[in-house]
């Protein structure tokens, strides 16, 4: 009998809607000989998909069984210690062990999930000159926050050839109307959704949730979408 977990990641997956220049760009950096870039940064608003995104990269790593590291920002203290503690943890390794040693100990393709980046502001030089240059080449990190890198990444001229940055948007209208009809937001009702929400994805889920709960599309569209930004 399938697990909850295993319930949950279908429903995830049956509900992931678009975004297929960035699904392109992650797949096709996994299958070069050689990683194309070493830093993906994803960045944008909160509520606009970035933890969404970031799950669906880690189930495009699962059919090649490439090892997903997934780190969120908001359960780690700004500070090495912290952060490599959270490495230990995921690796499974005693508190005396190297993150690093047994990251290299791998020879295949592995990924990093960084979510929650802006949290980590107080790391970001240690993170840049410090431990990204230790990881071994076979790794790529994906960073999602808020923001863009800072300038000490763009103007780093061996860093502006290794990261790769990645805006995230709003979804398009066909997007939009395709992840409405998951939903099973009437269809008569998705322009008037459309024309509230702007594709932002937060604000989709809600308005599909009033929907779900049998509500009038007035009483869902009276007011602004939440400040909520778990997305």
């Amino acid at each position: 009998m399938p697990s909850l977990s295993e319930h949950l990641e279908a429903v995830r997956q049956q509900r992931f809607v678009g975004r297929t220049h960035e699904r392109h760009l992650f797949e096709s950096a996994l299958n070069r000989a050689e990683l194309p870039f070493y830093v993906l940064h994803i960045f944008g608003p909160g509520g606009v998909g970035k933890t969404t995104l970031l799950g669906e990269f880690a189930r495009l790593c699962e059919p090649a069984q490439i090892p997903v590291i997934q780190l969120d920002a908001r359960n780690i203290e700004p500070s090495p210690e912290s952060f490599l503690e959270a490495l230990r943890f995921h690796l499974n390794l005693a508190s005396t062990d190297s993150p690093l040693i047994a990251l290299a100990a791998h020879t295949g393709r592995q990924v990093i999930l960084l979510d929650t980046y802006e949290n980590l502001a107080p790391l970001n030089s240690w993170l840049r000159e410090k431990f990204l240059p230790q990881l071994p080449a076979n790794i790529l990190t994906v960073i999602a926050g808020r923001h863009a890198p800072a300038a000490s990444w763009r103007t780093d001229s061996g860093w502006q050839a290794l990261i790769h940055l990645l805006p995230l948007r709003n979804l398009s209208p066909e997007e939009s109307r395709d992840y409405l009809l998951k939903r099973a937001v009437p269809v008569n009702q998705h322009q008037a959704v459309l024309n509230f929400t702007y594709g932002y994805p937060l604000a989709l889920s809600l308005v599909a949730d009033v929907f779900a709960q049998g509500q009038e599309l007035s009483s869902g569209l009276t007011q602004e979408p939440s400040e909520q930004t778990d997305a």
